[in-house]
């Protein structure tokens, strides 16, 4: 018993220093790499911060990395229990299970520490955001549009046939933001599910807290 216990405690110790080197492994890297190509201070800093942070929140885990040799039904029910809180939006309700399952492979995270850009007005549109937690703010002309938190969504009602989609504002962080994204990349996928994809089209333009669209003039839902 005192063995199986020394054994178990030995293990954990082990995987607390291998994860801790490879912290300072990837620190070092990352100096290294700042040293190199001689980056500002300000962007070091930065650099460093989001490291430091994003590091705090997975502990290392690239979880992309992690899951890429599981078959594709285990990933995917995986990634249907990481993005839930994402899928139980409403704008999904219509969606089909094989759907859901196709997007949750698709959705990506991001992270956006405290005064930094999300997006920059005029810049092409990437994606849909759903904010997972944080606050973030929506500028333009240095005015205060709106005031995003956790649940709200912001992008545009993409799936539309213009080649480019020009953002009308600027979106940054007030607080530490953790983001989950589909890009627009993504809309080629809802393609597959032509009636579900319809519904999207018609549902994304109420269920968007803010709708980035330049040249969309709608006041942005109330929380």
């Amino acid at each position: 018993m005192h063995a199986v216990v020394f054994g178990n405690v030995t293990a954990i110790i082990q995987r607390m220093y291998s994860r801790r080197s490879l912290y300072h492994t990837r620190t070092k890297d990352l100096k290294d790499f700042i040293r190199v190509h001689g980056l500002p201070k300000a962007l070091e800093q930065r650099m460093m911060e989001c490291f430091q942070t994003t590091w705090s929140v997975n502990n290392g885990i690239d979880v992309s990395e992690l899951l890429k040799d599981f078959p594709d039904e285990l990933r995917a029910d995986i990634a249907m229990h990481l993005n839930k809180e994402l899928l139980q939006l409403s704008l999904f309700e219509s969606a089909s299970r094989g759907c859901l399952r196709s997007l949750s492979l698709i959705i990506k995270t991001s992270f956006c520490a405290p005064g930094e850009y999300l997006i920059r007005q005029g810049d092409a549109l990437q994606a849909i955001y759903f904010v997972c937690s944080g606050s973030m703010e929506v500028l333009k002309d240095n005015t205060v549009l709106a005031i995003l938190g956790r649940g709200d969504l912001i992008g545009s009602d993409f799936l539309t046939k213009e080649q480019v989609i020009k953002t009308n504002a600027n979106v940054k962080a007030l607080t530490y933001c953790d983001l989950q994204y589909i890009s627009l990349n993504g809309r080629r996928l809802l393609w597959l599910y032509p009636e579900y994809a319809q519904k999207f089209i018609t549902e994304i333009q109420h269920d968007l807290t803010y709708n980035l669209r330049e040249g969309h003039t709608a006041e942005h839902k109330a929380a």
